[in-house]
């Protein structure tokens, strides 16, 4: 099965800090997945981090988000330094606009929504500051310690959607609900008259919701989502058999047959050309 890195670093105490030295110490040579949130902060760049299948270059003074769920692996280049939180979305009391842009990062995948974050050269050195403050916080363990180091993870992130220029009418709207009811179900789930149903909207309703949103029909939208989970078992090693009784598939042929028909290979071929 695919690797998963247990929520057990962050239960105790919330949230976890790490440093990332010069000597490649957080690269693996395998992709694994997470239960929980990693943030990266690179004070210098240097090297790729594969998030969902997609290369994105590390560079200094950028921030990487990797939700709970995704597939990444990080190559750093030996001159790439910097820190990584890890922290699950109750651990630093969001507020809403905050948990909001967070989970979009759970429910759309990295082609749909960019996880890096280049931000302002300007805001470097209170930045480099910022993350010594965290990483000292996250060191001494206090109470108000504790509250500190959550202030500035939630400073962080608005840092981040400065950046991306805070995309509110989308976290609000009837189609985040949508992708979040499709997280939750699209392994039972696969029919559009069954999401509609779940949202208490018509099928044309949702289609057009899917394409105002997404440029795509809420079947294909239903459809990337299975096949995206599928890419992720697949790509650590997990028979194609095994993936598809993972996703509810019947019968493993007709599992081979959907996904070479989205895809234009087989499951066997991804697993090789992987």
């Amino acid at each position: 099965m695919i690797p998963t890195h247990s929520s057990e670093k962050t239960s105790k105490r919330g949230i976890t800090v790490n440093h990332l030295g010069q000597l490649n110490a957080y690269d693996f040579t395998e992709p694994h997945r997470h239960d929980y949130f990693e943030f990266f902060f690179f004070q210098s760049g240097g090297g790729t981090h594969y998030v969902d299948f997609i290369a994105f270059d590390i560079h200094a003074n950028s921030v990487h988000i990797v939700a709970p769920g995704q597939v990444h692996q990080m190559k750093r280049g030996l001159d790439s330094e910097g820190h990584v939180v890890l922290f699950e979305l109750s651990a630093i009391d969001p507020p809403a606009p905050i948990e909001n842009f967070l989970f979009e990062h759970i429910c759309l995948d990295a082609s749909e929504l960019k996880p890096t974050f280049r931000l302002n050269p300007k805001l470097k050195n209170a930045l480099n500051n910022r993350m010594r403050e965290i990483y000292d916080c996250a060191q001494k363990g206090s109470d108000l310690d504790q509250l500190r180091l959550i202030n500035h993870m939630q400073l962080f992130c608005l840092n981040c959607m400065e950046h991306a220029g805070v995309r509110g009418t989308l976290i609000d709207s009837d189609y985040l609900n949508f992708r979040r009811a499709l997280k939750e179900n699209f392994k039972d789930l696969k029919k559009v008259r069954e999401y509609a149903e779940l949202l208490n909207l018509t099928e044309r309703a949702l289609n057009d919701l899917a394409k105002a949103h997404s440029g795509k029909s809420a079947s294909e939208v239903i459809y990337n989502q299975v096949i995206m989970e599928a890419k992720r078992l697949l790509r650590t090693g997990i028979s194609v058999k095994e993936t598809a009784y993972a996703l509810q598939f019947d019968d493993p042929g007709h599992f081979s047959k959907f996904f070479k028909n989205k895809t234009g290979s087989s499951p066997s071929d991804f697993k090789e050309c992987t």
